[in-house]
């Protein structure tokens, strides 16, 4: 006896998907990995104190105060030693033709070039602060230190990028090119882009365009890299900074103050030596003679 093989059962019909759903079906997918992947990526950041995004945390306006209204009787008993970081001034470019801004009232320009993450940009913010300081205001500073992964890691500074300055004698122009930030591994965040004419500033007078910090004043006086060694800000913190200017003796303030006095006589050369008090200090007739600068 034999038996029969099983009939088969009906199969039930298969409807073909159109090739163009299938491929938004994909599209869809790769969004919601893309999105997944952000989400834990971030929270990885967040859980490792890094972010990917720029912020700035504002400096308390006291420290504001504090940096940028040294006393003169300070500034000028340093003059320019400093012993423990000698000071590199700027030097003359040679050059005749005058930076100026565009705006109304055109004024010689300031040009800061620098990035958060460079240690020796963290050092000159220092005196760029304190010698601007003389000329105009800063309503707002942005507290920085410069990263970790590199020498003379985690410098206290400030950053430029979002500062405010007001002055009737001259115009800061600054650009911080990269971010302190660098969440993947692979290179610090860009964060600000020249605009034509500072970028002709970097290509005349910078070695390369990762080269940090740069300052241009007025296209007559430049200072490539800090004009001091950052060494002398270790382990400080920027109210630690901020004290050690009210003490003449401490390497801090002879190395900031002696820079500071050299940046304000080069600017002095385009302002027409005004204005005058700050022009005619006992500080910055000392740093005139070191730069060869002879007031007419």
């Amino acid at each position: 006896m034999t038996l029969d093989a099983p009939e088969p059962a009906d199969s039930p019909v298969a409807h073909a998907i159109p090739r163009r759903y299938a491929a938004l079906g994909v599209i869809v997918l790769a969004i919601i990995l893309v999105a997944v992947l952000i989400v834990v990526r971030n929270h990885v950041n967040q859980a490792n104190g890094t972010s990917d995004v720029e912020t700035m945390t504002p400096a308390p306006a006291s420290l504001i105060t504090s940096v940028s209204h040294v006393p003169a009787s300070i500034a000028s008993a340093v003059g320019v030693t400093s012993p423990d970081a000698p000071t590199t001034p700027p030097t003359a470019t040679g050059n005749t033709s005058l930076w100026q801004s565009s705006a109304a009232g055109a004024r010689p320009v300031v040009f800061f070039y620098g990035a958060e993450f460079a240690p020796y940009a963290a050092a000159e913010r220092w005196p760029v602060v304190v010698a601007l300081s003389r000329f105009g205001t800063f309503s707002a500073l942005g507290l920085m230190q410069s990263a970790s992964s590199v020498g003379f890691s985690d410098t206290a500074t400030f950053t430029f990028w979002q500062a405010r300055y007001s002055s009737i004698w001259v115009d800061l122009q600054e650009v911080e090119r990269y971010s302190s930030l660098n969440p993947t591994g692979g290179g610090f965040l860009p964060l600000q882009t020249p605009t034509a004419r500072q970028a002709a500033s970097v290509a005349v007078y910078d070695s390369s365009t990762t080269t940090f910090p740069l300052l241009d004043i007025a296209n007559h006086y430049v200072l490539v890299g800090s004009s001091f060694t950052p060494s002398v800000l270790e382990g400080l913190s920027q109210s630690d900074v901020a004290a050690d200017l009210l003490i003449p003796a401490s390497p801090v303030a002879q190395a900031i103050l002696a820079s500071a006095n050299e940046i304000t006589a080069a600017i002095c050369t385009v302002t027409g030596q005004r204005p005058a008090a700050v022009c005619g200090a006992h500080g910055v007739d000392l740093a005139d003679a070191k730069m060869g600068i002879h007031k007419a």
